[in-house]
């Protein structure tokens, strides 16, 4: 009896280490020997664009598989198809020592509504009975998530006709691979339009940016010096192989006021005659960046008797630039001016500028009052004579 216990501690003893051999030793297997898996299961798509997934096929049943892949559950319309060393694939030969990869391509249809779509992948090896399944989810969306972007945190900006205004921007390549962009602004005649690398010192045309990578940019702009006030749209555009993005910027240039006043010949001295209107033509000249409205003429006070008249005291509207011609008639007084030099000043008003203009006037009397001043004298003159002659001899 002791001799049978002690065989049946050994054939126990034997049993578990056996066992433990098998546990240990031997690989285990997951339940059907394969499996498909993906890094990403779940992507957001843009409708009108294709997906693709990388996907990878394990054996852990010991022995190879000859696995046929499908996919299903896709809504009408959505086309989907494997490729596996550059070419279309339905089954997938899965060795034992390492996995095997495969490509699943899905094409989403240009209508597709946005929201959100599931899909079954399935590896099956029949001779083995082997099976293995895998959802992914996509999540359609408007806006297209590899698109690039090209953004100013500012994008518009005010002053000046004089003022050179400084953007910066930012271009992102949203993109898997590396992407060669060309620059170039749409401008009105005249302006000038620059890009520059943040922190560079050349002007560009074009750039790489590496995939995922962003570059900031600094966009110049010089509007033209006769630039009138008001908003100016510039656009912007980086144009790849694959894409075209486009930044507006906005230039509000405001509005400098200049009014000057002279005259035609650019003399500053007139001749007058007294009791007799003398013309002269001005001139009124707009040099400002906006238009200038209810222009007025004025004169100064000149003492009694004196008048300046215009033949258009009052001006509507005086474009940026423009100029226009005023005659104004100036009248000495007759019988009081002296003949000497007199100054005559005009000033030019509108509510946003102003402009004055001294004109010296020679004012010379009548030639007939020297006439009869000369005749005076002679009578007098004769006179005299006579009457030294008549009494002289006394």
């Amino acid at each position: 009896m002791q001799h049978l216990k002690k065989n049946f501690t050994k054939a126990g003893i034997l049993a578990a280490a056996l066992t433990l051999f098998l546990l240990f030793a031997l690989p285990v297997y997951a339940d059907g020997g394969l499996d498909v898996s993906t890094p990403y299961p779940g992507m957001t798509v843009t409708a009108g664009k294709t997906v693709n997934f990388a996907l990878t096929l394990d054996n852990t049943a010991g022995v190879p598989m000859n696995a046929e892949i499908s996919v299903s559950g896709l809504p009408a319309g959505w086309e989907a198809h494997f490729t596996g060393a550059g070419n279309q694939v339905s089954r997938v030969y899965v060795r034992t020592d390492e996995p095997s990869n495969v490509s699943l391509a899905i094409d989403i249809p240009a209508d597709a509504r946005e929201g959100d779509y599931s899909a079954i992948v399935k590896a099956e090896a029949e001779a083995s009975g082997a099976v293995a399944t895998l959802e992914i989810a996509l999540h359609v969306s408007a806006t297209d998530v590899t698109q690039g972007m090209f953004k100013s945190q500012f994008p518009e900006l005010q002053g000046g006709a004089t003022t050179s205004f400084s953007f910066n921007a930012d271009l992102t390549n949203s993109s898997t691979e590396d992407r060669y962009y060309s620059l170039a602004a749409d401008t009105p005649e005249g302006w000038q339009v620059s890009f520059k690398p943040a922190s560079a010192a050349s002007d560009i045309a074009s750039l790489t940016i590496a995939a995922g990578q962003s570059q900031g940019l600094t966009v110049a702009v010089k509007p033209p010096a006769d630039v009138k006030a008001g908003e100016y749209t510039i656009p912007c555009v980086a144009v790849s192989a694959a894409e075209s993005m486009s930044l507006d910027l906005k230039v509000i240039i405001i509005g400098s006021y200049s009014l000057q006043l002279g005259t035609k010949d650019g003399r500053l001295n007139s001749d007058a005659q007294a009791g007799k209107e003398s013309p002269v033509t001005l001139v009124l000249v707009n040099n400002g960046s906006t238009d200038l409205t209810d222009i007025s003429l004025t004169s100064a006070y000149m003492g009694n008797g004196w008048a300046i008249r215009f033949d258009q005291a009052t001006i509507d509207i005086l474009p940026s630039g423009a100029s226009q011609e005023i005659v104004a008639y100036i009248l000495p007084p007759a019988g009081r001016a002296v003949t000497g030099d007199y100054l005559a000043s005009i000033t030019a008003e509108a509510q946003q500028a102003n402009a004055s203009l001294d004109l010296r006037v020679a004012v010379k009397t009548s030639t007939l009052w020297g006439i009869v001043a000369v005749i005076i004298i002679a009578l007098l003159a004769c006179g005299l004579y006579l009457v030294f002659r008549k009494f002289g001899r006394r």
